[in-house]
């Protein structure tokens, strides 16, 4: 076995939700094979309470698109803001012509996976996700996203950015002022509305502020959270107007 999988494998932990085995096993044996600890749930239900137990250290989730009762993107969606955990969340599909709803993959998904196709490309993305878990989020923002949906537009590429700094700047000033009335509801619309901007620069901090705002807060907490979500907003600005000092930002 390479190196690289052999330290990636002794800290993560990769669960695999899906009603039939049997369509799975060869993904699953493909990642057991390069030293990963590979976990089987048939259901969300008991995904859930993988995830609750934590003793596994489970970093990548790969479920059934359409696992009813709860599918894969309420699944996903109950991990994230009800348990606070962030795995590199990953949707199996039976066919390539099913279509993904873009707010729901801004959101929720890292990456979609057919079953049967060549597992190689797959393997090397989690590796990649693990170096991102490794840096700690050094990086407060990543253009992959807007390159991958606009076939790596420039002109796209700065709209989206000049868009996410006016917009963002905005809903931020309204939140200081909502909570100067202390309408928490509004502030708790408003941090739900303005998730999606930091998803789209795929900055999780930010995003997992904005849970914390919309999910978990307690009112007297929300001045401090808002601060935080202020400077993470500002570390992006600064970034961006290093990186694009052409902008308006």
């Amino acid at each position: 076995m390479h190196k690289k999988f052999k330290e990636l494998a002794t800290r993560h932990a990769i669960l695999i939700v899906h009603k039939d085995y049997d369509k799975v096993a060869k993904l699953s044996l493909f990642l057991e094979e390069h030293g990963f600890l590979c976990l089987y749930a048939k259901s969300g239900l008991e995904a859930f309470k993988n995830f609750e137990s934590a003793k596994d250290g489970i970093k990548t989730l790969m479920m059934q698109e359409d696992n009813l009762p709860i599918d894969a993107y309420k699944t996903i969606d109950y991990i994230k803001t009800e348990l606070n955990q962030t795995p590199y969340c990953v949707i199996l599909k039976e066919f390539a012509g099913t279509a993904t709803n873009n707010a729901q993959q801004l959101e929720l998904i890292d990456r979609s996976f057919i079953l049967g196709e060549e597992l190689s490309d797959l393997l090397r993305d989690i590796v990649q996700q693990e170096k991102t878990f490794d840096k700690q989020g050094s990086c407060v923002y990543s253009l992959d996203y807007l390159k991958e949906i606009s076939d790596n537009s420039t002109e796209f590429i700065e709209e989206s950015l000049q868009l996410f700094s006016s917009s963002v700047a905005k809903e931020i000033g309204d939140l200081y002022l909502k909570i100067q009335n202390n309408n928490y509801e509004e502030i708790r619309k408003i941090a739900h509305k303005i998730k999606p901007s930091f998803a789209m620069v795929q900055n999780h901090k930010g995003v997992e502020i904005c849970d914390q705002i919309t999910y978990k807060a307690k009112d007297g907490e929300l001045k401090n959270i808002i601060d935080d979500l202020y400077a993470e907003f500002t570390n992006i600005q600064h970034a961006l107007k290093t990186d694009y000092p052409n902008l308006n930002l």
